[in-house]
């Protein structure tokens, strides 16, 4: 229930606070005095957009508080699942700066616009005109049935498996498409994938080759200048080692006379080894190169396939050809497993809606099992608020495909008069019947749902009489397990109330301003009083105040 609302700066209310109790509290006062401005107020703190044009003094910020005192309505799990602290006093606050920048607070923790409503949806239940055009939505009335019928937790299991199967819908049309766009390069993609395979390279083949064909060019000159070498080294007539040997003797005789001659004789013996391996090696390599024209043509050959797939691929060496060649094979791979995960996707899929339709029809049977009992219960609620031959039926129409709901069509259907055909409620219902088939539907809800709070914003609309004095005993009933508040302008509504709260507008200093206030018992008689007779109270009317309210 709401125990207090503190109203800072909005619209025309500067301040106000206004403590609540349980029962029906009825808010009353002249049209325009501001009763939905406070509507409005506790409807920001459930999540309403808001804009700084709410501001009464541009200068400074607006702000609402709402205390709910909630024991006993398992919010612990949804505190717990959002992180936030719970206790057994909820305090929504709702501050909008002079910008339009709202800031959302529960218990003093800042919170976003859809915890709030997430929130709201636990605490409040408003209705008012809005929710008077919802009746006539088919989505709005399979909401009502369902929760007449108790249907949520069904509705739970069926809907986390529905959005699972959407998701997985989803998933699997992307993947179709890819496997569309990957059919389409396929056949390209084995093409390149072929013929970098047929190429057979190899990691350090193209600087191999590249070398070879160096080689090769020069193969002449090469043989010539190696074989020349070996040559003055160690085959000529006067070789270059062999004289080398002859200075080496020379100063070996010296040892004994010039202490350095060790020294040169060692030096000399490492350079005549040195240039004796040189000598072998040169042979062995001028006679090694042989220039062959058909080598040439190979290694050529070779490189201008090389060549070829580079450009193509347009990279720069072999080992980018070896690792695009590996990139399209896992690509060739990767469409063939779409087939596999299409597969998968599509069993999923399957079992899903083998578990949905299950699901499905205990939910239809659960409806049509309460279907008979609501429309009983409707129509003698209805025919108590003065439509003598109503009738209403809910119909009730299998679908061939999965809705978020079910496989259901429901519509809720009405008639007023005697031999009329029931028809949509949005094309046969009058306001003021629309107003008795909205109370009627929440008194039977009521006893299924379980709502702290339930506001009515003049439900009263179109009626009067003793039709308003049953509408007024249904609201007070209500009360009996939920906190009702209503928002009206009939007397009978005003004296049903066990706790009665006036609206009105006072001119300030500087403009005109609406205030609240609790009234007592006898300032009670005089607003009831006022709304029989009008400005002008009578005895007579301050009396029959007394009788109405005493009827309840």
């Amino acid at each position: 229930m709401i125990s207090s609302i503190t109203i800072n700066n909005y619209a025309l209310i500067d301040r106000t606070e206004i403590n609540m109790a349980g029962g029906f509290s009825v808010i009353t006062g002249e049209t325009g005095a501001g009763k939905s401005i406070l509507l409005g107020a506790i409807g920001l703190t459930l999540g309403q957009r808001a804009d700084s044009s709410v501001i009464m003094d541009k200068s400074r910020k607006c702000v609402i508080e709402v205390t709910y005192q909630v024991k006993g309505y398992a919010l612990e799990n949804w505190f717990a699942e959002n992180e936030l602290d719970y206790d057994e006093q909820v305090i929504v606050r709702r501050e909008i700066a002079v910008d339009g920048k709202s800031r959302a607070f529960i218990n003093d923790t800042p919170v976003n616009n859809k915890m709030l409503k997430e929130l709201g949806d636990f605490l409040v239940d408003i209705h008012s005109q809005h929710q008077s055009l919802l009746i006539g939505q088919p989505e709005y009335q399979l909401n009502v049935l369902d929760s007449y019928c108790g249907n949520q937790e069904l509705l739970a299991a069926y809907q986390i498996r529905y959005r699972e199967r959407q998701r997985l819908i989803a998933e699997l049309a992307r993947l179709k498409e890819r496997v569309l766009a990957a059919e389409k390069e396929e056949d390209y993609l084995k093409f390149q994938f072929n013929q970098l395979d047929a190429a057979n390279l190899r990691m350090g083949e193209q600087r191999e080759l590249e070398e070879e064909q160096r080689v090769l060019a020069n193969a002449e000159n090469i043989k010539t200048t190696f074989l020349e070498l070996s040559y003055l080294l160690t085959g000529s007539d006067t070789p270059l080692v062999q004289q080398l040997k002859g200075v080496k003797n020379h100063i070996s005789a010296l040892r004994n006379v010039v202490k350095e001659a060790a020294g040169y004789e060692e030096r000399l013996q490492s350079i005549i080894l040195e240039l004796e391996d040189m000598a072998d090696e040169s042979e062995r390599l001028g006679e090694r190169i042989e220039y062959t024209p058909d080598r040439v043509e190979s290694v050529e050959g070779r490189l201008n396939v090389i060549y070829d797939l580079l450009h193509k691929h347009r990279v720069e060496g072999v080992e980018d050809l070896i690792r695009i060649k590996e990139d399209i094979g896992i690509r060739l791979k990767g469409i063939v497993s779409f087939s596999e995960q299409i597969d998968i996707l599509q069993k999923k899929i399957e079992d899903l809606e083998k578990e949905m339709e299950k699901l499905a029809g205990r939910i239809h049977k659960s409806r049509v099992e309460g279907e008979g009992k609501m429309k009983e219960e409707m129509r003698a609620l209805l025919v108590g608020l003065g439509i003598k031959h109503a009738v209403f039926s809910i119909s009730i129409n299998p679908l061939d495909h999965f809705v978020a709901s079910g496989k259901d069509d429901v519509q809720f259907k009405f008639a007023a008069n005697k031999n009329q055909e029931p028809g949509e409620l949005s094309r046969v219902a009058s306001g003021g019947e629309i107003s008795r088939l909205m109370l009627s539907l929440k008194y039977i809800l009521c006893r299924n749902r379980q709502l702290p709070v339930i506001i009515f914003d003049e439900i009263d609309t179109g009626v009067s009489g003793e039709i308003a004095h049953r509408m007024a005993s249904m609201m007070r009933e209500m009360s009996c397990r939920m906190q009702v508040i209503s928002i009206s302008h009939l007397p009978q509504i005003a004296a049903a109330g066990t706790n009665h709260f006036k609206v009105y507008k006072e001119d300030g200093q500087a403009n005109t301003v609406s205030r609240i206030k609790w009234l007592d018992e006898e300032e009670r008689i005089r607003e009831i009083a006022g709304m029989i007779s009008g400005h002008e109270i009578s005895k007579a009317a301050l009396e029959n105040a007394r009788l109405l309210v005493r009827s309840y």
